[in-house]
């Protein structure tokens, strides 16, 4: 019988690692394109795009590695099964509760690294992420601002250059360049325009915009009317310290132990999700099992059209009381997500694993109490 343990965990581990690698390259790639257009319109360095792309791994582990698991069991299994490995396995007495728990235990696995994922490197990940974006914004060679184009700096500037070089010191020199504040603000706005000009950083992380021999035309689009100031020095901000402690308090990058003792119910939600994919991991394996079970005849895929629909059915509904727990008061925190595990269990996972002769007692088969068909 070990033997055949083996032989099964093998093939489920095997099948599971090569569906893991083929969805994380997918979703990877979704993730460098996005990163790569932002880079594109000057929202992010593009030297930075690759290790953006690596801090987002935990997140999409965390929840692909349930899905790996429910794949490979439908494959693996299902594959045993039509080849009639299944059928020698049980003439030597394997049963089919034998492969349950040998799912189970890696489903126990899969589910407690996608907790770790979740629980622990996710969060890490991003605040590694803010910290990469923050350290980024406060370095002049990574400034998104090109010659010749228009590029948004910190959502309050438009700048325009003619030409930039760096200097022997690695400082960034601009000439001839066109500062537009608040473009869009009919109330206040201004334009600066000087010959030449660079970019410091002061002692708290602040980003200046030195500038150097121009004019500064400051008014309101309301009115039309301007008043105009010529300098031979002008420093103007680029990097909203506030922007960044608004980022601080983005919810991905608290720790789970902090969501926890938050009396905040979106944070509480936030760690309920976080810990989801194990209890995924585990009522997904008892239903994709009874569902890889088909007879050599139908053919190993007879059963992937529901098994996916159950899986998407399984997310939805925990999507859908996520969005319920947060927005009203139908669903208190308890159950909160706990809810759709327990729902699945009683109603989707159980029922597929009983024996058919107590499914047709619970329905009342009348052929079991010796009555006519």
């Amino acid at each position: 019988m070990k033997i055949v343990d083996k032989y099964i965990l093998k093939e489920l581990l095997k099948t599971q690692i090569v569906v893991l690698i083929i969805l994380v390259a997918i979703f990877l790639s979704q993730s460098l394109i996005r990163l790569v257009t932002r880079a594109a319109v000057g929202s992010i360095p593009s030297e930075l795009v690759g290790l953006l792309a690596l801090y987002a791994l935990p997140e999409i582990l965390s929840i692909m590695l349930p899905l790996t698991l429910f794949i490979s069991i439908l494959i693996t299994l299902g594959r045993i099964c039509s080849d009639s490995e299944m059928v020698v396995m049980r003439s030597v007495g394997y049963s089919t509760s034998r492969v349950m728990i040998i799912t189970l235990v890696l489903a126990l696995i899969t589910g407690l690294l996608g907790f770790y994922c979740g629980v622990f490197l996710s969060p890490q990940a991003s605040n590694a992420r803010s910290d990469l974006l923050s350290s980024a914004e406060n370095n002049p060679q990574y400034l998104p601002i090109e010659s010749g184009r228009f590029v948004s700096v910190d959502e309050r500037y438009t700048i325009y250059i003619d030409e930039l070089v760096s200097d022997k010191e690695g400082q960034r020199q601009v000439q001839n360049i066109y500062v537009m504040e608040d473009p869009y603000d009919l109330k206040r706005s201004a334009v600066t325009i000087a010959k030449s000009g660079s970019l410091v950083t002061d002692r708290d992380g602040v980003q200046w915009l030195h500038l150097e021999h121009g004019s500064r035309y400051e008014g309101s689009l309301e009115i039309g009317s301007y008043r105009k100031a010529s300098f031979d020095e002008f420093d103007a901000p680029i990097s909203s310290r506030e922007a960044q402690e608004r980022e601080k308090t983005n919810i991905s990058m608290k720790s789970t132990a902090e969501l926890l003792a938050s009396d905040n119910l979106a944070w509480q939600v936030e760690a309920q999700w976080r810990m989801s994919s194990l209890f995924a991991a585990l009522v997904l394996t008892m239903v994709a099992v009874p569902l890889s079970m088909v007879n050599p005849r139908q053919g190993r895929f007879a059963k992937l059209m529901p098994a996916i629909l159950i899986y998407a059915s399984y997310y939805m509904f925990i999507f859908s009381v996520r969005n319920i727990v947060n927005n009203t008061d139908y669903l208190g925190l308890y159950p909160g997500l706990y809810l759709v595990p327990i729902v699945f269990l009683i109603f989707v996972a159980i029922p597929l694993n009983l024996p058919k002769y107590v499914i047709r007692k619970l329905l009342g088969d009348k052929r079991l109490r010796g009555g006519k068909a």
